[in-house]
C-alpha cells in the first residue's frame, strides 16, 4: 500500500533549483564510490596476493567512503529517502502531516545541522594548525581536507532541508486549494519562485516550448 503525496503532485520551482544543486554535487561525490572499490580491490590483492597491505590504502578507503557517504545523507533529504518511524505521520491527515514535518525541520533537523557545522568548523581549523596527519607514520597527511567534509556537508544538508522547509509551507499554505496567477510584474516572478504547479501542467508547458 502507497501513500500518495502531495509534494508528487506539485513542483515548486526554487525547491526543485536547490534540491538540483544539492544533487549535482551528491552524485558528483557518489562517483568516490567507483574509487573505493577499486582501492578496495588493489589493497585485498597487495594483502593476499603479495602479502604486502599498505597503510594509505587502508586509510584511503574510509575516506573515500566517509565522503561518498556524508554527501548521500544531503541526496536522501532531497528525495526523502532517510529511514524513520512513519506510523504516528502516516495516520495523521495531510494538514497535519505538514505541520508535522515543518516542526521535525525547524525543532530537530535544522538544530542538529547547526550544531554539528559549529563544532566541526573549529575541528577542521585546529586539525589544519597542528597540520594533523595520521597517526600512522606511513599513513595519509593533511587530516583537515577529510575532516572538513563534515561542515561542508551540513551546509548542504542545510540547503536541502531549507528546500524541504519550503516546499512543506508552500503546500500547508495552498492546501486544498488552487494557486491564482494574479499578482504582475516583478513580485510574480517572486512569487512564481516559490508557488506550487501541478507537474502534469509543468510537463504540458514544456513539452508546447
Amino acid at each position: 500500500m502507497t501513500d500518495h503525496s502531495p509534494a508528487a503532485d506539485f513542483y515548486i520551482p526554487i525547491v526543485a533549483a536547490m534540491n538540483g544543486f544539492v544533487r549535482r554535487i551528491a552524485e558528483a561525490t557518489a562517483w568516490f564510490n567507483v574509487a573505493l572499490i577499486v582501492v578496495i580491490v588493489v589493497q585485498v590483492v597487495l594483502r593476499y596476493g603479495f602479502n604486502k597491505g599498505l597503510v594509505p590504502l587502508e586509510e584511503l578507503m574510509w575516506h573515500l567512503y566517509a565522503v561518498a557517504f556524508m554527501f548521500g545523507m544531503a541526496y536522501a533529504v532531497t528525495n526523502d529517502s532517510h529511514i524513520r518511524v512513519d506510523i504516528v505521520h502516516m495516520a495523521l491527515p495531510k494538514r497535519a502531516q505538514h505541520i508535522f514535518e515543518i516542526l521535525g525541520i525547524l525543532l530537530l533537523l535544522m538544530p542538529f545541522l547547526w550544531i554539528v557545522f559549529d563544532h566541526s568548523v573549529g575541528w577542521v581549523a585546529e586539525a589544519y594548525r597542528v597540520n594533523e596527519s595520521s597517526a600512522n607514520p606511513t599513513g595519509l597527511p593533511y587530516r583537515w581536507i577529510i575532516k572538513a567534509v563534515v561542515p561542508a556537508t551540513m551546509v548542504l544538508i542545510f540547503i536541502a532541508a531549507l528546500a524541504r522547509l519550503i516546499q512543506e509551507v508552500m503546500l500547508l499554505l495552498h492546501f486544498g486549494k488552487e494557486p491564482d496567477d494574479d499578482t504582475p510584474g516583478r513580485v510574480s516572478m517572486i512569487r512564481h519562485l516559490f508557488q506550487p504547479q501541478r507537474k502534469d501542467e509543468d510537463d504540458r508547458n514544456g513539452g508546447a516550448n
